[in-house]
């Protein structure tokens, strides 16, 4: 089973008037202002998907911070997944630190959907309130045996449109907030696997974490898959292509470049996502 657990899918509204549709959302339009970067519709996202090979995908929308334009792509992502049942998991997205947020998660989970994810806040990072935000979406999350999907990224290196100012401690810091989540932490967890080196205590709070391999071709040379494979094992990360951003191809390919093993591939592709959330 191959599984991709990181994929943005947006509705036709969306894609034919962008520009109109992101005004005063900073996150999005960081993101999308240029009409180069891609949003993808259903139809191109289901012959990818055939070309690929992939069974099941989890599909998202983007953080949106006025809930009229959260629900609106939300629910379209609950009746678009309605049709294509147990080959596309609706995540629900949206910006953690809105009043709203929680009841929106709520009514999106008991609507019939998978989790909830990408969450995150481009401009704040991690500060204690967001963590204190997530966590408490990452309770709702537990109760209803839904996953989460949360935003985080390297905090060295270049800048780059949605690199949200965060350090490794505040990750950490989610993570133990969330142990007994199904929580997926974004690229890499911003590069947290490899600090398992340190101490015990840090692989065991990781344990139970799964981090997915989005953008990682971009962020991360293939040596730090090989070292986080070596040091938390292959079951401890799943494939997220970040699509439209790249194709399920071009992380075969740094598979290969990272010395994945047979088995290890195995899990990576699918069998870890698989496993975790009870496909």
């Amino acid at each position: 089973m191959l599984v991709d657990v990181h994929i943005h899918l947006s509705p036709p509204y969306l894609i034919s008037d962008r520009l109109d549709y992101i005004r005063d959302e900073p996150g999005l339009e960081i993101l999308y202002s240029d009409p180069k970067a891609n949003l993808t519709g259903i139809d191109d996202l289901l012959r990818d998907l055939d070309q690929a090979g992939v069974d099941k995908a989890l599909v998202m929308g983007f953080p949106y911070g006025y809930e009229e334009r959260a629900k609106r792509h939300n629910d379209w992502l609950l009746e678009i997944s309605s049709k294509y049942k147990g080959r596309l998991l609706p995540l629900a997205a949206f910006d953690p630190r809105a009043p709203w947020a929680f009841k929106h998660a709520e009514d999106f989970l008991n609507a019939g959907g998978f989790g909830l994810g990408e969450l995150c806040v481009y401009d704040e990072g991690l500060s204690d309130l967001q963590i204190e935000a997530l966590a408490a979406l990452g309770q709702l999350c537990r109760v209803k045996n839904s996953v989460l999907l949360v935003h985080v990224n390297e905090p060295v290196g270049h800048q780059y449109p949605g690199k949200a100012p965060m350090e490794i401690g505040q990750i950490y810091r989610l993570v133990k907030r969330c142990q007994e989540v199904k929580l997926i932490l974004a690229h890499f967890g911003g590069g947290l696997p490899l600090l398992a080196t340190f101490k015990k205590e840090v692989r065991d709070f990781l344990s139970s974490v799964r981090f997915d391999t989005a953008a990682m071709p971009y962020l991360f040379e293939p040596l730090a898959l090989r070292q986080g494979l070596d040091i938390l094992g292959a079951t401890s990360f799943v494939l997220g292509t970040d699509y439209p951003l790249l194709k399920t191809a071009r992380y075969q390919k740094y598979f290969e470049k990272a010395g994945l093993r047979p088995e290890e591939l195995k899990a990576i592709n699918g069998q870890s996502a698989a496993d975790f959330l009870g496909l």
